[in-house]
């Protein structure tokens, strides 16, 4: 097994270091972003874990999902950063059900969690919750169910923030829904690149029109480009194809050198025409985060250039079965902070990571939070390694404040600061 470490291209070749270093590669200047935690909870603490979480546009409440047990969702109030209070529990209606993404929609009492298996007697499986938290019917610390959206086993779904039209994710591409009557939703027309394949997530990016997708295989594996200037018609934009470049590999690991494989997540700089994609891979050699240029260079929108890569900060070969995903990067957000840009992102055994991606050509990881606090009294997800097991990160741009979900160990709200980066480890 190989060791611990960081690896890190400079000048051409690979470091190998201890911790996360600070020193900027091919002589610029030096690297930016730390992370001060803030406030932490368990929540409830449900069987299965949790897993997915998303931010209120007010930055004064969050979501988070539960994966593999009855927990459902977790609204949670977070206008005292310091101390993140759990509003309701709202359990999942049927048994085997994983509510791997929970989203709020842009009019407020309202949010949306996705529904893959379960089913039973009174409910079919799959599909996506709307649930009315203060909506209509429903309050804060008493959510109802509006409705049941029909869609297919949906993973990951988004809303429009400035439409009443939500995406999924389908096996044959994105599904489009007409939300403008959350009791009644309307639509489930399915848009794919040619050829066809699975969606895993996407992105909405209301700055540039687009919906940013992860195509996870099923004939098309690759990020995708949505154009939505009109919501409820999507049309493919441009694409970046896995197809035959190299895959993830020990030797590539050791290099220091990208692969192309299980394109898992995807989300855009909000100042610059770039694109982060994540890769997911649960054994063997970890995945990694890819820069795509769609016009801050010589990329464009219908055609993305490559410019730059990393992977987390401690990567290494997860050859054993208690190390599954342990190395491989999630689902993350850039931040925008001045002239310089960060990426925040929930990287499994890693924590939340902080990168610097001012040059992106030249991500580079600055600082981490181990998220494992608490967890000698976390029941958790049985089914994964210790904590940290961080799922992903959301930016809230109001408070300027970030939250991450650990499968393990619930909830963290964090400061990310664009100071110099100071290396070590678990933000202290």
């Amino acid at each position: 097994m190989i060791a611990r470490r960081t690896l890190l291209k400079i000048a051409g070749s690979t470091v190998a270091v201890g911790s996360i270093g600070t020193a900027s590669a091919r002589g610029s200047k030096q690297k930016k972003g730390r992370i001060e935690k803030l406030g932490h909870s368990l929540l409830s603490d449900p069987a299965g874990g949790y897993a997915e979480e998303d931010v209120r546009s007010d930055g004064q409440y969050a979501l988070l999902g539960s994966y593999a047990g009855p927990g459902g969702s977790f609204l949670v109030d977070i206008g005292n950063p310091t101390d993140p209070t759990e509003v309701h529990e709202f359990p999942t209606p049927s048994n085997g059900v994983r509510h791997a993404d929970v989203q709020f929609d842009r009019r407020d009492g309202l949010y949306y969690r996705t529904r893959e298996g379960g089913g039973g007697d009174d409910e079919p499986p799959n599909g996506v919750d709307v649930i009315d938290y203060g909506y209509s019917d429903g309050t804060l610390e008493d959510p109802v169910k509006a409705s049941r959206i029909p869609a297919g086993s949906t993973h990951n779904l988004e809303p429009h923030p400035e439409a009443d039209v939500l995406y999924t994710t389908e096996h044959d591409g994105v599904g489009v829904w007409d939300t403008s009557d959350p009791t009644d939703v309307t639509g489930g027309n399915v848009v794919s690149p040619d050829p066809a394949g699975d969606c895993h997530d996407l992105v909405v990016d209301t700055e540039r029109d687009l919906l940013h997708c992860a195509f996870i295989g099923g004939g098309f594996d690759g990020y995708v480009a949505m154009d939505i200037s009109d919501p409820l018609s999507p049309s493919v934009a441009g694409k970046f194809s896995y197809e035959g470049l190299p895959d993830y590999s020990e030797e590539r690991l050791e290099a220091g050198e990208p692969g192309f494989s299980n394109c898992h997540y995807a989300s855009h700089d909000p100042d610059r025409d770039l694109v982060v994609v994540g890769d997911e891979i649960g054994f063997g050699a970890p995945g990694g985060k890819h820069l795509l240029d769609i016009g801050w260079g010589d990329g464009s929108i219908s055609d993305p250039e490559h410019v730059g890569f990393t992977y987390s900060p401690n990567a290494e070969m997860m050859d054993e079965r208690t190390e599954l995903f342990d190395w491989t990067t999630h689902n993350h957000q850039v931040i925008s902070k001045g002239s310089n840009s960060l990426l925040v992102s929930g990287d499994y055994h890693e924590g939340t990571v902080v990168y610097d991606v001012s040059d992106p050509t030249d991500p580079v990881p600055t600082d981490q939070y181990r998220t494992d606090d608490m967890a000698d009294q976390a029941d958790g997800a049985g089914f994964v390694g210790e904590a940290p097991m961080a799922w992903g990160a959301n930016y809230s741009e109001e408070r300027d404040l970030v939250v991450t979900s650990d499968m393990q160990t619930g909830i963290y709200v964090f400061k990310v600061t664009p100071d110099a980066a100071k290396g070590g480890d678990n933000g202290r």
